[in-house]
């Protein structure tokens, strides 16, 4: 999958449209097949029980999520600061984007005060509450949060609904990829100020060979590595050119997260 960032007005409200990812829990070198993210491949059963797709009451699907816990749910901010808990709803339990699962109300949305601040997607992240416990099965399970920072080199998972390539529609079956981790300083490296973007420490990247990458769609997801949420997409430039997507770095923000998750 890959991103495409430009700004739409959509009922009368300004939105950044681009990334989203796609999450999945387990390491390459599992069973699962290797795969590309343009023309890539559908997620099997059971390999990222963690997925969430929000959407509209319309039942548009507009970003990914990830369950983390029964009450809650971590996703990109600027999938949900624009919007108030009643527009929206959370669906786990099922590989296609279109039908099946299990739809959750919202009951309360957090979305990082300091986001785009100082920069464009900085701080873009947010957490979710349902009004109902998410029931917990074998297609449906919470992601653990990290225990340590991310390093360069890691082979992780990203999974979505995303285009498969800019301008193209969306599949009804999640999709996943491997993906290459880079760290903050790396990503500047291989960007060089592209468009005067300057990727923070609080931000990682990942990059394959062109053709592979995440796309418009796949925002708020999560990228899995040693299976846990490493990243949440957060933005990208024309889907898979290689160039760097880039997430936010979910560690820099586990107190953040666990401060505003102590209730539903």
């Amino acid at each position: 999958m890959c991103i495409h960032y430009r700004s739409i007005i959509d009922d009368g409200r300004l939105k950044d449209i681009l990334l989203v990812a796609w999450s999945a829990q387990g390491e390459k070198g599992a069973q699962e097949p290797e795969t590309r993210v343009v023309g890539g491949r559908d997620a099997p059963e059971g390999l990222v029980p963690h997925q969430v797709a929000l959407k509209t009451k319309s039942n548009w699907t507009f970003c990914g999520a990830a369950v983390i816990s029964d009450r809650w749910i971590l996703t990109a901010a600027h999938c949900v600061k624009s919007r108030q808990p009643s527009e929206f709803t959370a669906v786990v339990g099922t590989l296609s984007r279109t039908r099946g699962g299990t739809s959750y109300e919202i009951s309360k949305v957090i979305a990082h005060k300091e986001h785009n601040k100082p920069n464009k997607f900085d701080n873009d992240i947010a957490v979710i509450s349902t009004k109902e416990a998410i029931e917990f099965n074998k297609k449906v399970q919470p992601l653990p949060l990290p225990t340590k920072d991310i390093t360069a080199g890691l082979s992780c998972i990203v999974s979505g609904w995303g285009q498969l390539s800019a301008g193209w529609s969306s599949p009804d079956k999640l999709q996943y990829l491997y993906v290459n981790t880079l760290t903050s300083d790396q990503c500047n490296k291989k960007l060089n100020k592209k468009d005067g973007v300057i990727i923070g420490s609080s931000q990682m990247c990942t990059l394959n060979v062109r053709e592979e990458g995440i796309c418009q769609g796949d925002s708020g997801g999560s990228l899995v590595c040693n299976g846990t949420s490493a990243g949440i997409v957060s933005f990208n430039w024309p889907c898979a050119e290689n160039i760097p997507d880039v997430y936010t770095n979910t560690y820099r923000y586990i107190s953040w997260i666990e401060e505003n998750t102590k209730s539903p």
